[in-house]
């Protein structure tokens, strides 16, 4: 399980190298407005891209994650952050101490996977800004009836800090 959070990072980074490189996408791609987006594990390996460290034991042993300096904000859908006996960043998630860019989490307060409580304590250690959309009722999944809320939220708060003008 570990390998496979620690792997989600560095699949993400090699995703951003290939687009870079790519003769077609490259050129058009604005490398100082590279933002994230990642849904329950997808939205951890996001935190971890920005600076998150990853608890890798449950006896809580702490390891740092592959980064990513080119993602300038990212946004999380239902991030998972771990549970009450095993944050995902480390001992009373301080391993989250070190992510310096913007982030926004949108959280249902129904997600016994990813519960709001573990995703708050993490975001709150965050010396960036950051952000925490409280879902009512919306539970660990996504819904066609969410995406109005998710996608006003996600775009507004990437146009805010990437610069992204309408």
């Amino acid at each position: 399980f570990v390998e496979m959070e620690l792997m989600r990072p560095v699949s993400l980074k090699a995703m951003v190298d290939v687009l870079l490189a790519h003769p077609a996408f490259g050129p058009s791609i604005d490398t100082d407005r590279i933002g994230a987006f990642g849904a329950s594990m997808g939205g951890q390996a996001v935190i971890n891209l920005i600076g998150a460290r990853l608890t890798t034991s449950i006896g809580l042993a702490c390891r740092e994650t592959v980064r990513d300096p080119r993602i300038k904000a990212a946004v999380g859908l239902v991030p998972y952050a771990g549970q009450t006996v095993l944050p995902s960043f480390c001992d009373d998630q301080n391993g989250a101490d070190d992510v310096t860019r913007p982030f926004l989490a949108l959280s249902g307060t129904a997600d016994t996977t990813a519960p709001i409580k573990m995703v708050e304590q993490a975001i709150n250690r965050f010396p960036s800004s950051r952000y925490l959309v409280e879902l009512a009722d919306v539970p660990h999944e996504y819904r066609p009836e969410y995406r109005g809320d998710v996608m006003t939220w996600t775009v507004n708060f990437l146009r805010a800090y990437l610069g992204v003008a309408e």
